[in-house]
C-alpha cells in the first residue's frame, strides 16, 4: 500500500510505513522466538539490525553535505529507497556467509523463510489499515498475504516443497498484489525480489536436500 498518512510519535512524525516496519518485525521476532526458539530469532534480530543500521548510516553517502552541516541530522534521516536496498543486501551477504560456514538445517532455512513472509505479511497488513485505499484492495492484500504465510507454514509442518519455492511463491503474491494495488514498482515488492533470491542462495549454499519430502530435521 502506498503511504498516505503520518503519525506523531512524541517530537517525530513518523510515516506509516515506518510503523509497519516495527509493527512486522515485532510480530515476527516474537513468532520466531515462542515458535522455533532464542537462537533463531535472535539471528533474525540481528538480519533487521543490519538492515536498519546500514539503511540509516548510508544517509551519510546518499547526502553527504547535510550530514557535514549537521552531524545529528543522522538520527532522523535515512539513505531511501537506495540506502534500504544496500541494507537489504549487506545483511543478506553476512548472512550467507554464516549459511556456508555452518551449513544450514532445515530448522534454519525455514525458520528464515517464516520470518521473512511474516515480516512482509505484517507490513502489508498494518499497512492496509493505516493507509487510505481502496477497501476491495486492502482486503485482497489481507488474504493474499494470510494465505501465502498459512501456505508456508503448512509445507514447512508437512515437509513439503523447498524453501526457495515458497519464496518464489511469496514473490508472485506479492507481484499479484502490487499490480491489484496500481505500483508494480515499490521498495516492498523489490525488497521480495531479494528475499526470492536470498532463499534461492540459502538453499544452495547450506548444501542440504533440494527436494522438501528428502529434508530432515
Amino acid at each position: 500500500m502506498p503511504v498516505t498518512q503520518y503519525y506523531p510519535i512524541g517530537s517525530i512524525t513518523m510515516p506509516s510505513s515506518w510503523i509497519a516496519f516495527m509493527a512486522g518485525f515485532l510480530v515476527t521476532y516474537l513468532f520466531i522466538r515462542l515458535y522455533f526458539g532464542k537462537v533463531h530469532a535472535e539471528r533474525i534480530g540481528d538480519l533487521f539490525f543490519y538492515i536498519v543500521i546500514i539503511w540509516k548510516v548510508s544517509v551519510i553517502a546518499t547526502d553527504f553535505t547535510m550530514v557535514m552541516k549537521n552531524p545529528l541530522s543522522i538520527l532522523y534521516f535515512h539513505g531511501g529507497k537506495f540506502g534500504w536496498i544496500l541494507g537489504v543486501v549487506v545483511a543478506s551477504v553476512l548472512l550467507l556467509r554464516q549459511v556456508y560456514k555452518q551449513k544450514w538445517k532445515r530448522i534454519d532455512k525455514w525458520s528464515l523463510l517464516l520470518a521473512l513472509i511474516c515480516w512482509q505479511a505484517v507490513y502489508q497488513i498494518v499497512m492496509t489499515f493505516l493507509n487510505e485505499g481502496n477497501l476491495v484492495v486492502k482486503i485482497a492484500t489481507i488474504l493474499l498475504f494470510v494465505a501465502v504465510f498459512v501456505l508456508s507454514w503448512w509445507c514447512q509442518q508437512k515437509n513439503v516443497n523447498t524453501v526457495s519455492e515458497l519464496a518464489g511463491v511469496l514473490l508472485a503474491v506479492h507481484f499479484l498484489v502490487s499490480a491489484i494495488q496500481g505500483n508494480l514498482v515499490n521498495t516492498a515488492f523489490v525488497t521480495t525480489i531479494f528475499i526470492g533470491l536470498f532463499m534461492w542462495a540459502v538453499e544452495k549454499f547450506s548444501a542440504q536436500p533440494i527436494s522438501g519430502k528428502e529434508e530432515v530435521k
